[in-house]
């Protein structure tokens, strides 16, 4: 199933309509895979099916953990970033199982540090909150929602590229 999801994943992001240093999606996936939040921006054409995305994402994720374990030095515990010549995607995986995820553009450079003070807002704002049962939709937490949209939009590889609309 590989071979077929990776270009059905891939069609969708297409670097031909935007310049560089573009983000095209945020994922957060708690334990068992279970897609918490999402985000879209800079696509060419909008994801028709969330659900189905988010699980190619999510067994792609966990088939690339287990590859570089595989192939990697002894210990390797996870992979950073796989690049396509449409995409690239960024992983972050915390200790106790949650996944953040950035697509962009092939060219950004690493997102490690982005991806990290991701989580710790993620923490402070979820985690933290007497409200937030683990494992729920992030929906409700809109100043966690709030604080990511800031920060992401205020990465120099975030891009718009419909008129009118700052980058």
């Amino acid at each position: 199933h590989m071979c077929h999801v990776i270009p059905a994943f891939a069609e969708r992001f297409s670097k031909a309509s935007f310049g560089s240093w573009m983000i095209y999606n945020f994922y957060t996936f708690g334990r068992g895979r279970k897609l918490l939040c999402r985000e879209e921006w800079n696509r060419t054409r909008p994801c028709r099916d969330v659900a189905e995305e988010s699980k190619y994402v999510s067994g792609l994720l966990i088939t690339l953990k287990s590859f570089a374990q595989q192939l990697g030095p002894p210990k390797t515990q996870a992979f950073l970033a796989y690049s396509t010549p449409q995409y690239k995607l960024h992983s972050f995986e915390t200790i106790s199982g949650y996944r953040f995820v950035i697509t962009t553009d092939p060219s950004v450079p690493d997102q490690q540090d982005c991806l990290r003070q991701i989580y710790e807002m993620f923490v402070e704002h979820v985690i933290k909150n007497p409200l937030y049962q683990l494992g729920d939709e992030l929906d409700n937490c809109t100043v966690f929602r709030s604080k990511l949209h800031s920060f992401l939009m205020t990465r120099p590889f975030f891009a718009s590229p419909f008129p009118g609309i700052p980058s």
